[in-house]
Order: structure tokens, then C-alpha cells, then sequence
């Protein structure tokens, strides 16, 4: 996978931080390895979807493949977003890990939604390439998504 080099700010504690986007949502998220930005942006997405303290309470295998990381990095939410829909799941985090053919694999931690615990927050549809960002810097990784809400 080839990605644009670049400099980005210093990442905040926990990986990620939200940023508005004219409707929308976004993230800025970083990892030291590509594996550790997609769990940091699945952590993000997870904050985006519920108010909510999220238990690990199960776990559930997901895995995909993509050319580029900038897909792999869409592709991956994306597939989280679905697995949340259709199993109406919320997640706490992933264990992720990426191979050197661009896929990447891991289990979503969380657990059933439960309307009565659960205070929802965005209605995410898609991860999207609309503004995306995916660069490898001095320190690891740095990327930029939105989300259709």
C-alpha cells in the first residue's frame, strides 16, 4: 500500500478527536501502525454512535480488503457500521491487524443494544471518501474520515 507522506498535529490521548464537518461528522484519528489507527478510529466511530458506556461483552470476527489504506480505512468502518446494524449491536473497540496483502481482520468488542441502558447518539450511515486523509508520517499514521449521518 502506497500513502502520501506528510506532517500532522500531535495526536490527542486515546488516538482520535471529532471534528464538525458542514452536516456531518468527522474524525482525525493516528495510530503508531496502521493496525493501531483503524482500532483508534473504531473507538472513535463507537463514541460517535452511543452516549453510552459500551461493555465487552461479546465479540464478533470482522474482515476486509482493500487495494490502498485509504480504502481499507472506509472499508473497515463500513463494515463495522453494518455489522451494528444488523446484529443492532453497539461496540466498545477492535482488536485489528493488517497484513501485508491489505487485509485487515479482527473482533469488535461490545455487546446487544439495549434501549434502556443505551443513549444513542449519531445515526451513522456511511463512512465516506468525501475530504479523506490517510498519510504516513514520522510518527505512524494520520487520517481524516466523514461520516454521512
Amino acid at each position: 500500500m502506497t500513502l502520501a507522506t506528510g506532517e500532522a498535529d500531535l495526536p490527542p490521548a486515546g488516538g482520535f478527536r471529532e471534528v464538525d464537518h458542514s452536516g456531518d461528522v468527522g474524525l482525525e484519528v493516528w495510530g503508531a501502525t496502521l493496525s493501531e489507527l483503524l482500532a483508534n478510529a473504531t473507538r472513535g466511530l463507537c463514541g460517535l454512535m452511543t452516549w453510552s458506556v459500551v461493555r465487552r461483552a461479546s465479540a464478533r470476527r470482522v474482515e476486509v480488503q482493500a487495494a490502498d489504506a485509504q480504502e481499507l480505512l472506509v472499508d473497515w468502518l463500513s463494515a463495522l457500521i453494518l455489522s451494528a446494524s444488523i446484529h443492532a449491536e453497539l461496540y466498545a473497540g477492535a482488536d485489528v491487524t493488517v497484513d501485508e496483502d491489505g487485509v485487515a481482520g479482527g473482533l469488535l468488542h461490545g455487546e446487544a443494544l439495549d434501549p434502556s441502558r443505551h443513549e444513542l447518539r449519531f445515526d451513522v450511515k456511511a463512512a465516506t471518501y468525501h475530504d479523506i486523509l490517510l498519510e504516513q508520517t514520522a510518527a505512524g499514521y494520520h487520517a481524516r474520515v466523514v461520516f454521512d449521518l
